[in-house]
């Protein structure tokens, strides 16, 4: 063996090259415009969906209030219905009640405007039937 046996060669390794590049903050930025974007708009819409919210409850108050009225009106309706059925049912009664009045008034003065039966004559004296 030799001393140049001996002798260590270094290891070639390979260079890398590091280039220093800007694209991780370029996303990075693009990234966070467009949040800030989104932000914005979510803020400024957010009176809109306020305004849309309250509007959406007048009108379901309103239409509650509609529908409140509506059977109201309906119950009004049928108690009128009833109440005018009731009366003429009433009326029914009462015109045959005056009927029956009237005819029984009516019978009543015909009795008393017939003259009373004459009275049955005595039994005839016979003188024949009787010898004094």
């Amino acid at each position: 063996m030799t001393d140049r046996d001996l002798e260590v060669r270094p290891v070639e390794r390979p260079i890398v090259v590091v280039r220093r590049s800007n694209n991780g903050w370029l996303i990075g930025g693009v990234v966070a415009i467009v949040a800030l974007v989104a932000v914005a708009v979510v803020v400024m819409n957010r009176n809109d969906t306020g305004q849309q919210a309250s509007s959406a409850y007048q009108q379901g108050a309103a239409t509650a209030t509609a529908n409140d009225a509506t059977q109201t009106a309906q119950a009004a309706a049928a108690q009128a219905t009833n109440a005018a059925n009731a009366a003429n049912a009433s009326a029914m009664d009462a015109q045959n009640q005056a009927a029956i009045r009237a005819q029984q008034n009516a019978d009543n003065r015909a009795a008393q405007a017939q003259p009373a039966p004459a009275p049955a004559p005595a039994p005839a004296s016979d003188s024949s039937a009787n010898p004094q």
